[in-house]
């Protein structure tokens, strides 16, 4: 199995569990859409899509007032479309990008669910945007939190939450991100510690 800049030897999941996050509030990645937020106040953006919207709840919470575009898996879809029939979601579907141009894409916490996390790079290359918010766990962070809580903890993998295929550390995961985007911050939530952020740009052709 290919690393994604991933140590050697750890040990990846070879199996998609999809994660039903439809009860999901502003509990985990709130931090994500609040650096979003904060670019799109300090360039007056108004065209916003997201990535894997989950319950749509942040989106919501923080882009109400903006043209948004949630993209989801069925049957989160469904759901979503059903409870918030005034904002736009649409199938988040590899082969078929969404053709509008975008101030800010936003990808929280998705990453770390795909079996082969390239064809959501390739997917997020052919998107038109302006800047890229993008979330995954720090394994390191993460782990140590766990430890903590007197968890057994798998340092090599698979990560302790079977929805996760693989977990990154920070370096990891720069190294992994950064061939194909241009990061201008890369850093841990202050609250969510575990939560890695990076805020990129396409790179100058």
């Amino acid at each position: 199995m290919k690393s994604y800049c991933i140590k050697s030897g750890y040990v990846h999941r070879n199996e998609y569990v999809q994660y039903d996050n439809t009860p999901q509030t502003d509990k985990f990645q709130d931090e994500v859409y609040a650096a979003a937020r904060q670019i799109c106040n300090q360039n007056n953006f108004e065209k916003i899509a997201d990535i894997g919207c989950g319950s749509a709840y942040k989106l919501i919470k923080y882009f109400r007032d903006k043209d948004f575009l949630g993209l989801e898996l069925e049957p989160n879809l469904s759901y979503i479309k059903k409870k918030y029939p005034l904002f736009k979601f649409a199938l988040s579907d590899f082969d078929n990008p969404p053709a509008d141009n975008f101030d800010i894409l936003i990808c929280s916490d998705v990453i770390e669910h795909l079996l082969e996390p390239d064809e959501l790079i390739e997917f997020v290359k052919k998107i038109n945007w302006k800047f890229l918010v993008l979330s995954t766990p720090d394994r390191e962070v993460i782990q140590n939190l766990q430890r903590g809580f007197g968890w057994d903890v798998e340092e090599n993998g698979p990560p302790y939450n079977e929805h996760h295929v693989r977990e990154w550390t920070s370096k990891e995961f720069y190294d992994y991100v950064s061939p194909h985007f241009k990061i201008i911050e890369h850093f841990c939530a202050p609250i969510q510690k575990e939560c890695q952020i990076v805020i990129a740009t396409k790179h100058n052709k």
